[in-house]
Order: C-alpha cells, then structure tokens, then sequence
C-alpha cells in the first residue's frame, strides 16, 4: 500500500478552501448576523411599540396620511405629524419631523393607503430589491450575490425605514444608462429631486463632461416633478418646505438631529466638541475640494467606474446634512470598482479602501456611537483618492474604454 505525500494530501484542500471561498463564508456570517437583528429588533419594537421599527418610515406614512386628509401643509407641522402617529399607539417611538421637499411627498403618498406596518414591509423590500436587482447587473457573477445581500447599508436603511434606497437606485440607474441613452439617464438623475442634496453635484459632472443633453433632461425632468407636486398639493406648499429646510438647519447645528447618525465632516468636528462656526467653515472647505475633485476628473476621465466613484464621494462630502443610512450610495461605486478590478487588476491599497467602504454604513453608526468619532470623511476622502488616481493612470497611458466614451465625442 502506497503512501500519499503530504504536499499531495494538502493541494486539494488549498484549492477548495480558497480566498473566494473564506470571503463567503463571512459575507453569509454577516448577512445571517444582521438578518437576526434586523428580525430581532422587528420582533421586539411590535411587541413594545405596536409597529416593527423603521421609524423614520413613520414620518414618510404620517406626512401622506395629511395629504390624503386634504391637509398637506400639515406634513411639515411637527405636532400635525405626531398626532397622527398617536393614533397608531400611545406608546409609539416618535420619529423626526418631515423636511422633505414635495416631490417626495408626491412618491410616498400611495403608501398611506395601506396601514402603517405593510406600508412599510413593501417600502423596504420593494425598494431593497430594486437595488439589489441594479447591483446584480454590475456584478452577474453567482459569487457576489452574498457580498451585495449582506451589504451592511441595505440592513440599516431597512432598520431605519429610509429611503437611501430609492435615491441610490436612480443614481446607478443614471450611471448605466447615461453611454446609451443620456436623456433616460437625465430622467433619473432629474428624479432625486426627492432628496435634492444628493444632486447637488450632477450638474457639476455634466457639465464638465459635456453630456448637454443629459443635463437638459435631468433640468426637464425636475422642474415637471415639482411643477406636478406644486400642482397636486397648493403653492402654499412651497414656504412650508423652504421653512422646513430652515427649521432642519437649525436642528442639525444644535444637535437635535443626532450628529451619531450623520456622515459628514461637520457633525464630526461637533461630535469633538468644536464650535458652530469652525465646524461649517471646515465643511465648506470640504465642499470645495470635492467640487474640485468631481470636476477634474469628469472632465479627464471616460471610465465609468472613475466618474461615479468621484461623484459618489463628492456628493458625500458636500452637505453637511447626510446620514449613515445614506451610505447604501457606496454600493454604487464599490460594485462598478469590483467589476472594473476583476476583469483588469486591482490597483495597490484599492481593495483595503474598498473594504472600508463596503463596512462602513455600521460601523461608521457603531464608532459614533461608541466613541464619538465618525469615519465617514476619511472614507469619502480615500474614495475621492481611488478616483483621482485611476484617472491620472488613465490619462497617462491612454487607455480608456470606447465603451465609456462621452455620447457628445461619438
């Protein structure tokens, strides 16, 4: 009887327990970790509250319970909304007053129809799924389904009743479409006029990229959205929202809007205890370099990958009102990177900042929390790093993508 050598005996269990391999079973440890909780907490607030959490939902369900009342000014009265929700339970978590413009109250309506716990199952999954299906395109290979299903920004957003979801389907959704169709890609981009800050810095790109007949449309689209919610819910609604933004910037400086949950470099600077006006200034320098950044390289860059992961970044590092739960953005980037890095390499420390990114949603939520320190800066800042980088390789050698090349030079 013959003997096997040990190197022999060894080499199939080298190929079977590969990189791949481990990185799943820890994507199923984490999806199965925060599937629990998420059912947990679910299980724990009916019980408690008499609804299944996500109470930020609550807000989105209250504000169109006015609407369908014929009292839509009264989404944005605090004690409008607080009313309502009393009638669901006395002992009901209260969540934040509405401050969203009327776009978004036009899109949320049809939910009130439904009560309040299925009207927010079907806005979660409905919105999760849509995600998952655009991440899915990116990234077909069977292998990194567990990677998305398990990315910790889907399960806060779902914990939260948030609507990051929606807002980041249509920015990849622009993404996609924008070689192909630039006017379709215009019409999402006009579309997050639901969540207007996190577009701020679209017309910007465009602009610099020369893709004029997205930019129209994208205009097009956002003026006929609010013309059409103006139309449904009163001109008086429009000082009601301008006063709500007023009313938000007020809460996010005092810290009523808790600065634990907020990504941005302003509420980490007041979370280390600096003064109002420091911390605005430090923001607006932020503002600056990101516009900067975005610019530069949509106007230098042609790969896809580049140009979204720069605006992503930018766009996170502008306004000093965005949240951890905002951060399901971040698959965009980290999706079309991956793609982009398994068909022609990784580039040196780009997985490390990947992984940063990929983990981020919370335990950015977990270190604010904890430790009074929110990493949200440093992850944008090295995302804006990865974009810069990839576009200076790219204009030094030359090798950009017909397939990505800008609609005006075909």
């Amino acid at each position: 009887m013959t003997t096997q050598p040990a190197s022999l005996a060894r080499e199939p269990a080298r190929r079977w327990f590969n990189g791949w391999r481990a990185g799943a079973w820890c994507a199923t440890a984490l999806l199965a970790f925060q599937c629990f909780g998420f059912c947990f907490n679910a299980r724990h607030s009916w019980a408690a509250y008499g609804h299944p959490g996500g109470w930020d939902f609550l807000t989105f369900w209250a504000a169109s319970r006015l609407t369908l009342d014929g009292t839509p000014l009264a989404a944005y009265s605090w004690s409008a909304i607080k009313h309502v929700l009393l009638q669901l339970s006395p002992d009901i978590v209260m969540p934040g007053p509405w401050f969203y413009p009327p776009n978004f109250l036009l899109l949320v309506r049809p939910f009130a129809l439904l009560c309040a716990p299925v009207g927010y199952a079907l806005f979660i999954g409905l919105s999760s799924a849509l995600f998952v299906l655009l991440i899915r395109r990116v990234l077909p290979m069977r292998s990194m389904l567990i990677w998305i299903l398990a990315f910790p920004g889907l399960w806060l957003n779902a914990a939260q009743g948030q609507n990051a979801c929606i807002t980041a389907s249509l920015a990849l959704a622009a993404f996609l479409a924008i070689r192909t169709r630039p006017v379709l890609a215009g019409v999402f981009i006009g579309l997050l006029s639901i969540k207007p800050h996190l577009a701020i810095l679209f017309p910007v790109a465009l602009a610099c990229a020369g893709m004029w007949k997205t930019f129209i449309a994208a205009a097009v689209t956002a003026v006929l959205f609010t013309t059409a919610s103006v139309a449904v819910f009163g001109l008086d609604i429009v000082p009601e929202f301008l006063h709500g933004l007023s009313e938000a910037n007020g809460y996010i400086a005092s810290g009523v809007l808790p600065w634990d949950q907020t990504a941005s470099l302003f509420a980490t600077l007041r979370m280390a205890h600096f003064a109002t006006g420091p911390a605005y200034v430090a923001q607006a320098c932020q503002a600056l370099v990101a516009v900067c950044a975005v610019a530069w390289v949509w106007r230098n860059a042609k790969s896809l990958e580049v140009r979204a992961t720069a605006l992503v970044a930018g766009t996170f590092m502008i306004s000093p009102y965005i949240y951890n739960y905002d951060a399901v953005w971040l698959g965009v980037p980290l999706a079309l990177l991956a793609a982009r890095a398994m068909r022609d390499g990784w580039l040196r420390g780009e997985i490390a900042i990947l992984v940063l990114a990929w983990l981020y949603p919370q335990m950015g939520d977990l270190l604010a929390k904890h430790f009074g320190f929110g990493p949200g800066p440093l992850v944008f800042a090295s995302l804006i790093f990865v974009a810069i980088r990839r576009a200076r390789l790219e204009a030094a050698d030359g090798s950009t993508l017909a397939a990505f090349e800008r609609p005006s030079e075909r």
